[in-house]
């Protein structure tokens, strides 16, 4: 088999756009916000929508590698940009919770009003964005790569850790805090990924001051893990075909807990590979969504990456997805 080697892959500039949001928080105070996003083909596309839902830290590039396959089958790709993560800016008491995420990329989609097939999709962090939002827009589809599972994950442990960086941030002057909250996830990331010399390149960019610094820890302290069976068990009961990815080799999330959290998803085929996946077992996993609701895919040395090692694998699950 040809192997791709998808960071040589000259990756087309993204489209981004503006558009002014409104939405409600949490304490109930209305924002005017301008929402920056990625959009590939703003006159729509025949086939179907994809909406991406970046990770954590992340953006519209979560997906960059998807995105370039995605243009050269005509799908249309749509990157949601959280407020608070450098693309769209944050906004003066912002929670980030699940709630207001939620009526912030609700307001979004509602301002895009997309026709035709869609198809959600989330990385990381974003999954369970993506998965509250599949069980009430009714999409086509829903892939879900290297998600969060139902218990907290090492990235997230100890709880308090979390917790104490909130609670000093808030205690010290703000450039104070914002230096020290920087220092901190960057060396986090830099000790915690499998830094290759491509990945060491990219450690310090992942995360620009310490005011992303601080949405990622707010961000990651506010996921709601064990929520997540409400809108799997809804899921289950829908038609919407479904795609989950995820690798052994994860710095952040267990292998295990993800595994614990798919024997709640009900109709996925599952596969499991220790590293390659050939073309006749691609197809095979593609020849799925004839028939049945879904896949789950393990591959045991992938990492929390998959959005850019298993771009191929992704692209053409959506095309196919959109066939059926």
């Amino acid at each position: 088999m040809q192997k791709r080697f998808l960071s040589k892959i000259t990756i087309r500039a993204p489209k981004l756009y503006e558009k002014l949001v409104k939405f409600e928080t949490e304490k109930g105070n209305f924002v005017d916000l301008k929402a920056v996003y990625e959009d590939s083909l703003p006159t729509s596309s025949s086939q179907g929508t994809v909406i991406g839902f970046h990770g954590s830290p992340g953006s519209h590039k979560d997906f960059k590698y998807i995105r370039h396959r995605l243009d050269d089958m005509g799908i249309r790709f749509i990157g949601i940009n959280y407020p608070g993560f450098k693309q769209t800016d944050a906004y003066p008491g912002q929670r980030f919770t699940n709630l207001e995420r939620q009526r912030y990329s609700d307001a979004v989609l509602d301002e895009l009003d997309i026709q035709g097939k869609i198809i959600i999709m989330g990385h990381s962090r974003g999954c369970e964005n993506a998965l509250i939002t599949t069980t009430y827009r009714n999409p086509h589809g829903l892939v879900m790569i290297n998600p969060t599972g139902l218990r907290i994950h090492k990235g997230s442990r100890p709880k308090g850790k979390l917790e104490g960086l909130n609670y000093m941030h808030k205690q010290l002057p703000k450039r104070v805090g914002d230096i020290i909250l920087f220092n901190y996830e960057f060396s986090f990331l830099f000790f915690s990924i499998d830094c290759s010399s491509s990945s060491i390149k990219n450690c310090r960019i992942q995360i620009q001051d310490g005011q992303e610094a601080m949405a990622v820890i707010r961000t990651i302290q506010k996921c709601d893990l064990e929520k997540q069976m409400e809108s799997i068990l809804k899921l289950n009961e829908m038609s919407t075909k479904v795609m989950i990815t995820f690798g052994g080799n994860d710095h952040l999330i267990e292998k295990e807990i993800i595994f614990e959290a798919l024997q709640n998803y009900q109709g996925l085929k599952h596969f499991d590979f220790q590293s390659e996946i050939t073309d006749s077992e691609k197809q095979e996993i593609l020849n799925i969504f004839k028939k049945h609701k879904g896949i789950s895919v393990f591959v045991e040395r992938d990492n929390h990456f998959q959005n850019k090692k298993r771009a191929d694998l992704v692209s053409d699950a959506v095309e196919t997805m959109f066939l059926h």
